[in-house]
């Protein structure tokens, strides 16, 4: 009996949580402006994803991929917490409201003495008017909790001003990305705007680090088919040896470097596999487990020394199986489940 192969969603979470992370300043300025103005950005900033792991790391308020929390300081040198949510996998669910709530309290529960500000994105909710407050009372006596929404989708007629914006605000790029990711279009429609947005990083020189990260998130979040992609790769080489911009020539190295991580390894032969396993380099297995570490750091926050050792200590096929099921984990012991 043939067996329907199961396709997962597009995991869009883990790039927005890294992209905060990686550029947090411009992601306040292009979302939130009336926060960003009041933090003094020469100051250090922390962020505290253990923290809020500990805090929220229960089953019940369902995926917390992208949410983050961090330690800013106002212009005045108070200390502020930020407490960022984005809600990414299509509509916001009916909870939303309360499970924002209910990250507020569980925070000033623990943290009596620090000011928070919550923030959540969304960015494929056709209607945002029920987000932004939760209620619950009587005859007008109860409570009442209000957070800041961004609504993503505001943007869809204005990509114009995102392309200019994105000259001097990388996330602007990253927020194009999701946009063309959302639309649902033709693949040849995907690999047009994919290349549109690509072209913004050498229009604007961004500088070369920018540029691979940005890439990483472009192509984790549109998705092209593989002649596609490899047709849309060579035009880029192409315009790249023009420009003299080594981008993409830079990213597919690093790819390589890698190992191309994410279920390459599937579709080896099993014999191949068993001739593998006592050949394979220390080196390519050390590359695994620092993968797996840093998608566990990303999604759930420092390891806990027990789980650093169980990875430390797996076998190729049990890293090759893990990296893949980190994706649609919402706990850590999901992983080894």
């Amino acid at each position: 009996m043939s067996r329907k192969r199961r396709t997962s969603p597009p995991d869009y979470d883990s790039p927005w949580k890294e992209a905060i992370g990686a550029y947090f300043e411009p992601f306040m300025r292009l979302f939130f402006p009336s926060v960003h103005d009041i933090i003094d950005w020469n100051r250090p900033r922390e962020l505290l994803d253990a923290e809020l792991q500990k805090i929220t790391g229960d089953s019940t308020l369902g995926r917390r991929y992208a949410d983050r929390l961090a330690k800013v300081f106002t212009l005045e040198g108070r200390e502020l917490w930020l407490l960022v949510h984005v809600e990414v996998q299509g509509k916001a669910d009916e909870v939303f409201n309360f499970r924002m709530f209910v990250y507020y309290y569980r925070i000033r529960d623990r943290f009596k003495d620090v000011e928070i500000v919550s923030l959540a994105v969304v960015t494929d909710e056709p209607d945002v008017s029920g987000l932004g407050a939760y209620e619950e009372g009587r005859d007008g006596y109860g409570l009442r909790f209000t957070f800041r929404v961004c609504d993503l989708r505001q943007w869809r007629d204005r990509e114009g001003e995102l392309k200019v914006l994105a000259a001097e605000n990388p996330f602007a790029v990253v927020a194009l990305a999701q946009l063309a990711a959302h639309r649902g279009s033709a693949a040849p429609e995907r690999k047009a705007r994919k290349r549109e947005i690509v072209w913004l990083l050498y229009e604007y020189r961004y500088s070369r680090d920018d540029a691979l990260e940005l890439l990483r998130f472009i192509d984790w979040m549109i998705r092209l088919p593989r002649r596609l992609d490899e047709e849309l790769r060579r035009e880029l080489i192409a315009y790249e040896e023009e420009m003299k911009m080594p981008y993409v020539t830079s990213f597919e190295r690093m790819a390589r470097e890698e190992g191309e991580r994410i279920g390459e390894k599937r579709g080896e032969k099993r014999g191949e596999k068993r001739g593998e396993k006592r050949g394979e380099k220390r080196g390519e297995i050390k590359g695994r487990v620092q993968t797996l570490l840093k998608l566990f750091l990303i999604k759930f926050g420092p390891p806990e020394p027990e789980v650093e050792k169980k990875i430390l200590a797996a076998t190729p096929e049990q890293l090759d199986l893990w990296v893949e099921r980190i994706l649609a984990a919402d706990r850590p012991e999901d992983l080894f489940a």
